[in-house]
Order: structure tokens, then C-alpha cells, then sequence
């Protein structure tokens, strides 16, 4: 069980929403390049090199996020560098300097340093002591609206996991913040199809958004919840 739920974190762990261009296949065989930078039900609308232009969403055969594309890698690197990380774990409190925010977690908690270093988008990854819960802290400079973010997010999850399904969705309060909590489930193909279930919350702030991503084997989830819910609680920005 360690080793499945330790894979399926390493992959969501690879998931993240990047500030980098996507490439965005056409049914008719063409490419557009861009940020997402807004949606409806019906359109994307997409900043280019050239201008803004808006794209059916019926015409979109896929999205290829940046961290589905190779890596440049220094001569004799094979591995992706990582960013820095100031983080310390006394007692209970877990706090990244480098982020800048502390969060509460159980006892037996610890930091995930090889999971977090998988994406130099998540700052923070830690996971429970049998390896089998798993947290991932992802800041990301965005300008957009909450409700454009969240269907990025979506559809990032719908390409990443096979079945994907969302569960549920509420608005909620966290850190003085008026964010959303999004509950869904799916397989991971790459960890023996897998059944997995997290609960996300996105925090907005001026020109960045946080999500708190909790991720574990789904027939654990319902036991699992109330110690997310607990730690999303206690999560507190330390900018003034």
C-alpha cells in the first residue's frame, strides 16, 4: 500500500498548473500557443504572441501543459533542478520561509522533499508517517479570476487521470480568504489504475493563487477527510 500511494503522489506531484505556455491541439490539425487567461462554458480565451483570441471548447482536442514536455537539463544533469527551500517542521507547525506560510499537521507528519522536487511548482509536499495522505502546497502567480483558475485546474485533472469525476464543490473560508474547496476522484494508469480521491482548496491573493492540494487511495478518503479539513484550517499566510 506505501508504494502505491507513494507512486500516486509522485504523479500528482507532476500535475501542476505551470505560468508557462500551453500548446493547444485543434481538431483541424492546428496548434495555438498561449496562456488561458479566461473561459465560459462554451469558449477558452487565449493570450497569444499575437493577441487575445477565443477558441471553441468543442474544437479542443488537448491541452499539453509545460511539464508534459521535456526539461532542458545542464550536461551530465539528468535530474530537474529544484528550487531552494527554506522549510522547518518544529513540533506540530510546519513553516516554509520560502513561501512564506505555516500550516498545522499530525503527529508523524514529515516533509517530502523527493515528492516536492518532481515540480518546481509545489513549494511544500508532506505526507503522513505511512506514507498513505499526502499534501502538496502549490503558489502560483496568476492574474486571472478564481472561477478561471478552478476550470484550469479541472481541466488539468481531466487529462492527468483517467475516470476523473468532480465530487463536489463549495465556496469557503481559509486564511481570511473567500476560496473554493473541490472535491473529485479518478485512476492514475501509470500506478496500476489505481483509485485515488482529493480534496483541493484554492486560496486567492493579489496576483498569485494558492491551492492546497490533499491527495490519497480513495478507499481512505472518508477517514482521511476530517484530518485535511484540520490542516487546510490552520494554513496562515506569513506576508504581512
Amino acid at each position: 500500500m506505501r508504494r502505491i500511494g507513494f507512486a500516486l503522489a509522485l504523479y500528482f506531484a507532476m500535475s501542476c498548473i505551470s505560468g508557462r505556455a500551453e500548446d493547444i491541439q485543434l481538431k483541424d490539425g492546428s496548434k495555438v500557443t498561449g496562456k488561458i487567461i479566461a473561459t465560459t462554458d462554451e469558449t477558452f480565451q487565449i493570450k497569444t504572441a499575437y493577441g487575445n483570441i477565443q477558441v471553441p471548447r468543442s474544437e479542443i482536442v488537448s491541452i499539453n501543459f509545460p511539464e508534459n514536455q521535456p526539461t532542458e537539463k545542464s550536461e551530465g544533469n539528468t535530474e530537474t533542478a529544484a528550487t531552494p527551500v527554506e522549510e522547518s517542521l518544529e513540533g506540530l507547525t510546519y513553516t516554509n520561509k520560502t513561501a512564506r506560510f505555516k500550516v498545522n499537521v499530525p503527529q508523524g507528519w514529515s516533509s517530502a522533499p523527493a515528492l516536492r522536487g518532481k515540480s518546481k511548482d509545489i513549494i511544500a509536499a508532506l505526507q503522513s508517517q505511512d506514507q498513505t495522505l499526502f499534501l502538496f502546497v502549490t503558489p502560483e502567480v496568476f492574474s486571472g479570476t478564481l472561477n478561471t483558475y478552478r476550470v484550469l485546474a479541472e481541466t488539468q485533472y481531466q487529462i492527468k487521470f483517467k475516470d476523473y469525476e468532480k465530487l463536489g464543490e463549495i465556496e469557503t473560508q481559509l486564511d481570511g480568504k473567500a476560496g473554493l474547496r473541490l472535491i473529485w476522484h479518478g485512476k492514475n494508469t501509470s500506478a496500476s489504475d489505481a483509485p485515488l480521491k482529493s480534496v483541493v482548496y484554492i486560496i486567492p491573493y493579489d496576483g498569485r493563487m494558492v491551492r492546497l492540494s490533499f491527495l490519497t487511495l480513495e478507499p481512505l478518503f472518508d477517514t482521511a477527510f476530517p484530518v485535511f479539513e484540520k490542516i487546510a484550517a490552520s494554513y496562515r499566510s506569513l506576508t504581512p
